[in-house]
Order: structure tokens, then sequence, then C-alpha cells
């Protein structure tokens, strides 16, 4: 009897403790299971920087530099770091009116002292549209003869689309300031000759990568090789055998990539003289700075989509129409005088059937230097346009002058451009200084 009841203890522990491993095994497997399921949700909710879910590509406007150029720009007050970016919206949808803030900050890698440069748009930007921004440091050096003893600087340009959120802002480029000395106008042009270092992106960059040939393995068959046929003699004729002549295939249509100041001639709702400043707002947005402290002219700065020209519209009284547009292009611009003149005679619009009578070429001696002056002449209409005089500034820009008062309009600029400062533009052609 008690052999047999030890026997039976016996050989219960081993079914006791297959049930435990097997309710044991169970639990491991639930739990692994669990967290297997919980993990990617927890990877995607701390994942802020990545884009595998697509979520941030469709929160922030995406911009990407395709070219830059570094350099120090020289003007009166000394030498600015510079830094020139040709940018692609390479985001999904059209920002065309999305405010765009830039930033520059060029750390100086000898005591770490750092300057922020700043600049900002919400014109006409497409997708896939290709655009230009430069920003220079407001703070000038000093360079020494030997380049070696230049400042080091570092560069890094920032920008934030249409959006307060520290998470939208996006880095652009980092990268040190060349030693070479150029103005603004001379960079920009090199930038637009594409002559900055082109910036490739890595997904791009394997893209363009030919594609890897896999490796065959040793259960695939050789190709079946065809016995070689015996050659044949055959009579051939003298005339040298050619294909037919085939007609070419038909050329794409090309797409004129108009850009600067061939868009802003290209544009179909430019306002113009005689035009109330509503008709400017359609066509060049909101002014970017107004002055009417003085009951007498109300001046209004519009600038187009056309990487740097500025138009300033004079009202008199608070009638609310162009009485006077000063047009500012920069000298980089412009190829031809006649894109100037073309401009011209675009503000001279309110008389489409008239065209301006001009220019007729004079050259004014002024105690700062000489002026180059081309008259011009309509309809109830006298201006000019003002040609560069210097490398520096606002005297390295074309300026055209358009009137539709019986007033002198030189007098009356010079006289309004030392109390309104937007019109400071003004003061190398009529020589007259404008910084008191």
């Amino acid at each position: 009897m008690f052999s047999a009841q030890s026997h039976t203890s016996k050989m219960r522990k081993p079914s006791h403790n297959k049930r435990f491993h097997s309710a044991v095994a169970l639990s491991l497997s639930v739990l692994s299971a669990f967290f297997a399921s919980v993990a990617p949700e927890g990877q995607k909710a701390f994942s802020y920087g990545g884009s595998d879910d697509g979520y941030g590509d469709q929160r922030v406007a995406r911009l990407s530099p395709q070219s830059v150029l570094t350099w120090w720009s020289h003007d009166a007050t000394g030498y600015h770091p510079a830094v020139g970016l040709l940018i692609e919206n390479s985001s999904s949808r059209d920002l065309s009116g999305v405010l765009i803030r830039f930033q520059g900050r060029f750390l100086d890698l000898r005591n770490g002292y750092t300057q922020v440069a700043r600049d900002e748009w919400d014109g006409e930007f497409h997708r896939n549209q290709q655009k230009f921004i430069k920003l220079r440091g407001p703070t000038p050096y000093e360079l020494p003869i030997d380049k070696d003893q230049w400042p080091r600087i570092e560069c890094k340009v920032m920008c934030r689309a249409g959006t307060s959120n520290d998470d939208a802002t996006q880095d652009l480029v980092v990268t040190r300031i060349d030693r070479i000395t150029m103005t603004d106008e001379e960079a920009m042009e090199k930038l637009r000759n594409d002559q900055g270092r082109r910036i490739i992106s890595r997904q791009t960059a394997a893209q363009n990568e030919p594609s890897r040939r896999p490796k065959e393995t040793r259960e695939a068959k050789e190709p079946r090789r065809e016995p070689v046929k015996p050659l044949v003699a055959t009579a051939g004729s003298l005339k040298a055998d050619r294909a037919p002549d085939r007609p070419a295939p038909p050329k794409a249509p090309t797409t004129i990539n108009r850009t600067g100041l061939n868009r802003l001639l290209a544009q179909t709702n430019v306002a113009g003289l005689g035009d109330d400043f509503f008709a400017f707002e359609q066509a060049f947005k909101r002014p970017r700075e107004t002055d009417a402290k003085d009951a007498a002219y109300t001046w209004a700065k519009f600038v187009p989509d056309a990487d740097g020209v500025e138009i300033i519209v004079g009202s008199k009284g608070r009638t609310g129409k162009a009485d006077i547009i000063l047009a500012v292009i920069p000298q980089f611009l412009v190829s031809q005088e006649s894109q100037v003149i073309t401009l011209a005679q675009l503000l001279y619009k309110k008389h489409k059937t008239d065209r301006l009578k001009g220019p007729t070429y004079s050259v004014r001696y002024l105690p700062s230097g000489r002026v180059q002056v081309g008259a011009l002449s309509g309809t109830g209409c006298r201006g000019a346009i003002f040609f560069p005089r210097g490398q520096v500034g606002n005297e390295n820009n074309y300026l055209i002058q358009l009137s539709r008062l019986p007033e002198d309009l030189d007098n009356l600029l010079a006289a309004q451009a030392r109390r309104v400062p937007m019109l400071s533009v003004y003061g190398p052609f009529a020589g007259i200084d404008t910084s008191n």
C-alpha cells in the first residue's frame, strides 16, 4: 500500500511541472506580442525628426538649396561676411503668398562672436520654382593684407515657412566664408551664372547612382547558345548601304524660365501712372513701407517678385492716385538697356496708344560726380532714366522717374528725399546727402 502511494506521487510531479511550464510560456508569449505591438507606436510618438510616416513633409514646407556662394562683401563701412543661395520649393504645395523667413548666423571661430542677418519674402513661389536669396552680416571687419590672417567665419542659414513653431525651422546649409572679396552685385551675378558650389542631397545622389546588378545564383541556367552558321558570300551593290533618312522627332516645346526683371516685364497686371494704390496692391501685394506724415504727399514702396526691384509711388495730397513713380533696378538684373526702357513704358501704361519718347541722353556734373541721364516724355508725363554711377549701394542702380505733375520733378524729389527715408535712393543722382 505504501509503495503504491509513493509511486503515484512520483508520477504526479511531472504532470504538475508541465502545467506550470506551459503557463509560464503562455504568459511570456502574450507579453512579447504586447510589447511588439506597442513598440512601433512608441517610436512614432517620439520620432519628431524623422519622416518615415510622411507626417513631417505634410506639416512643414520644405526648401532645397541648389547652389551656394560665400564671400566678403565690401562697402564704405568695411567688409561683411555674406552668403548667397539658390533655393527651390521642393515641397508638395504652392508657397505663393506664404511668408518665408530666412536667418543667417555668422560665427567667428576665433572668439565665438555671432552676428545675425535676416530676410523674408511672401511673393510668388510655385512648386519646383527657384529663387535667389542673399544674407550679409551687419557688423563690418577690417581685413589685413595677408589672407591667412582673415577671420574664420562659419555660416549657417535657416528658414521657416508660414508658421511660428520652432519645430518647423529648417537648416538649409552650413559652410565657411571663402577668402574672396566682391560686391554683392558681382557675387549674385556669379551665382546666377551657375558659378556657385552645387549642393546635391543624399537622396538625389542615391537616385543618380547606377543600380547594382544582382548576383547570379548557382541555380541560374546559362542562356542557350545558337550554333554558329557558316558564312555565305553574296554580291553587293557599289553604292554604300545607307539607311533612309528619317525625319527628326519633333522637339519638345521649350519653357521660358523668366527670372528677375524679365518676370516683371512679362507680368500682365502691372500698375502704372495714374492708377490707384489699390491697383498697385493687386499687382505687387501690399507695400513694404509707407510714409503719410506729410499731408502734401503720400509715399508707398512696393517690392515686386523681381529679385531686388523696388517701385516707389507718390500721391499728391490724399487722393491715393499715382502721380509720381520711382523704379529702382539693381544693375546686375539688367542685361540690355532696352529692359529698363520697357519697364518705363509699362509704368506709363495709362496711355496704351501712346508711347514714351526717348531716351534723350545728357550728362550732369554734380558735386558728387558725373551722372548720365536719359530724358523721357509722353502725353501728360515727364520722366528720366538715371544710369548707374558707381559700384556701391544706391549708386549701382538704374533709376526710372515718371511724373504727371507740372512741378519740377528734380526739385520736388530733392526736397522730399531729405524728409522721406525711402527716397534716399534718389540722393546719389541728385547730388544731395540724405544721411542726416
